[in-house]
């Protein structure tokens, strides 16, 4: 190829780029929008349940019925403050703490030592215990409810907060190691060589090395079983006939079915309810998406 032709080649190489550049742009400025798009419209089909309950508890019952889209020509705080008193709701709001957090913090302590045991130490029968955690999976919670209501029975816990505490370290057991054996799998085994050099025995290692390297992973697991908690219907619903035990899910039911004909009183509890799960996932949410998508971008 002589100087002429490499020039005229290298003319229609940039024609050819200029032609193509353009459309080339606009088809990734299409697809870049189409993805906007969908995400929005995905954003706002979620958002659009929790968004009308709190504007609903935010009308008074004659404009919820006449236009139940609007937004409140006036605000109103009567329902919430109605449904927290005389619906009982803050009693409720007190009772699903007191049964949800010692849930948490008991299975949160036990589901990291068994998943560092079972993810980094050796001893023998260590995978056949560890399947059997796993069963646990695998069996639905009603084909336990028979028994379960009898052990609760005879121990004399039927009406009180253990009631719904209790089988609740077993319940959540198995998918709370499965969760933190993977995280402590996926930590590079030499921390625990370098710390046994420093002088550290099993328990240092785990607390001083491992630990503050599973803060994503601990804060998932929390959000996790926080929520499971704290819309627990099923256990309060077997174990506790006493209105002074309720949970706000248990306590929620009632209300609905004492308030059927006040829609906004009753979304004024149903938004009561649903507010600490949101509080939770805004304070955890930064390290709750950091555990989940731990691990994605390994190769």
């Amino acid at each position: 190829m002589n100087h002429n032709e490499g020039y005229s080649y290298q003319i229609k190489k940039q024609r050819l780029a200029a032609l193509v550049m353009p459309g080339f742009l606009e088809k990734f400025k299409i697809s870049k929008l189409m993805i906007y798009f969908i995400l929005v419209t995905f954003l706002f089909i979620s958002i659009m349940p929790v968004l009308w309950i709190v504007l609903a508890a935010l009308k008074d019952s004659s404009e919820l019925s006449n236009n139940p889209f609007s937004f409140p020509q006036s605000i109103t705080f009567e329902n919430i403050i109605e449904a927290w008193t005389v619906g009982k709701m803050g009693k409720y709001f007190l009772n699903s703490i007191i049964v949800a957090f010692p849930r948490v913090i008991v299975i949160l302590i036990l589901a990291t030592m068994a998943g560092y045991a079972f993810g980094k130490l050796k001893f023998p029968g260590k995978n056949a215990l560890f399947y059997f955690f796993l069963l646990g999976l695998m069996v639905p919670i009603q084909a336990m409810i028979i028994p379960l209501y009898y052990n609760i029975q005879g121990m004399g816990l039927i009406n009180t907060f253990w009631a719904m505490i209790i089988p609740n370290f077993g319940l959540s057991m198995p998918f709370a190691i499965f969760m933190m054996r993977a995280f402590f799998k996926d930590l590079p085994d030499e921390l625990m060589d370098s710390a046994k050099i420093d002088g550290c025995n099993e328990f240092q290692t785990f607390f001083r090395v491992y630990l503050p390297l599973m803060v994503p992973a601990i804060t998932s697991l929390f959000v996790f079983e926080f929520m499971w908690a704290w819309n627990d219907f099923l256990l309060p619903l077997l174990f506790v006939y006493d209105d002074a035990y309720r949970t706000l899910p248990l306590g929620l039911m009632y209300f609905f079915g004492e308030y059927t004909a006040d829609q906004s009183l009753i979304a004024a509890g149903v938004s009561i309810s649903i507010v600490p799960i949101i509080v939770v996932y805004i304070i955890f949410q930064r390290k709750f998406i950091e555990g989940i998508t731990a691990g994605s971008v390994k190769g």
